[in-house]
């Protein structure tokens, strides 16, 4: 019978918890937000069930207390027009449906403080509530926030995510992304927190190419201002690590035309690759129509030394390989003329005498 009891009045303690309400404000811990631009805050109150009805009465009866609860008013019921305060604060939410949701215009940067909101109803519902709102504001914004990638294959799909806070609904950040490129999509989203703040979601995405890298890719933004212009932008930015095979592959002579005999000339490799290319070799090809059958290997090295003769004329090229891939150049030709042979010839000569005779 005891047990009985027990079970019964812990089952009523139960659902006068659920049912019994109170004074309670749901808030934001802390907003950070631009000077002289504008800060909605987030706010949703409960009263206990006895003044549910009350509330129904309660349009435009919220005000906001500075520093603590029973603080200075930043706002007043009796002014009708907003201008007469420091901060002009419009009551945005629909507080016979309990929602407090505020817009503080024009926040200058001395009134970083904690904010509480009072209930003040034209009837009997009011009430200061003990949870506070830090505010704090700054004259640029901070930089936004990127997602950092590593390596990337050449070909991949690169999607990059740019996000920055959204401390006013009124008046949203620009967010821009540099350099400026048609092959790229983007699309931007707004997204909401679980305490109610916002943040602006930007993306890009683009397939990867040699082109890429090292490229930086710039997010920036900027925040309006509440009477005109703007702030200031600040950006974050990701450099590109594009990983790719050989390109551009060029074997290239150190002179040009016939070379005689004897002279030593250099042929030089060069490529483009990420990573850089770890192996050159240089081919001579003894058929004429490059066939890889018939290409004879002469040395691993980006550059390749001759002393020349005659046999050596031919046509070169080189091949640059990686681990993630190999291309050969166009061929060069080789020409060697033979050395310049002269003759040495001795002649006689000879003395003839011709003897005239008289008769």
């Amino acid at each position: 019978m005891d047990v009985g009891l027990t079970l019964v009045s812990l089952f009523i303690a139960v659902m006068q918890g659920v049912f019994c309400k109170t004074w309670d404000v749901t808030l934001p811990q802390r907003i950070v937000g631009i000077s002289h631009s504008c800060i909605t805050v987030p706010c949703h109150f409960e009263v206990p069930n006895e003044h549910e009805a009350g509330v129904l009465q309660c349009t435009d009866s919220g005000v906001w207390r500075k520093g603590n609860m029973t603080g200075p008013f930043i706002n007043s019921l009796n002014s009708q027009s907003p201008l007469n305060n420091v901060v002009q604060v419009h009551v945005v939410g629909n507080l016979t449906q309990k929602n407090c949701t505020t817009v503080f215009y024009n926040f200058p940067k001395d009134y970083n403080n904690i904010y509480f909101f009072r209930l003040q109803c034209p009837n009997e519902v009011k009430y200061n509530f003990a949870k506070g709102v830090s505010i704090t504001v700054q004259t640029a914004p901070s930089a936004p926030l990127l997602t950092s990638v590593n390596q990337i294959s050449e070909g991949a799909q690169v999607r990059l995510q740019c996000s920055v806070p959204v401390p006013c609904s009124v008046l949203p950040p620009s967010l821009t992304w540099l350099p400026q490129d048609s092959s790229r999509q983007e699309e931007t989203e707004m997204l909401q927190n679980v305490d109610g703040q916002r943040i602006m979601m930007s993306a890009v995405t683009f397939t990867a190419s040699a082109d890429h890298h090292n490229q930086s890719i710039v997010c920036s933004v900027s925040y309006p201002l509440f009477e005109g212009g703007s702030t200031e932008s600040s950006a974050a930015t990701q450099r590109l690590n594009v990983l790719y095979a050989p390109r551009f592959t060029t074997a290239t002579l150190s002179t040009s035309g016939p070379v005689s005999e004897g002279r030593t000339v250099t042929f030089t490799c060069s490529s483009d690759a990420n990573p850089p290319v770890s192996h050159y070799t240089w081919y001579r090809d003894d058929s004429g129509n490059l066939s890889s059958s018939q290409l004879t290997r002469i040395r691993q090295a980006a550059t390749l030394v001759l002393q020349v003769s005659q046999t050596d004329s031919g046509v070169y090229l080189c091949e640059a390989q990686t681990s993630r891939g190999s291309q050969r150049s166009r061929p060069v030709s080789l020409d060697v003329k033979g050395k310049l042979r002269f003759l040495h010839y001795e002649a006689q000569s000879c003395l003839c005498t011709c003897a005239v005779c008289r008769l």
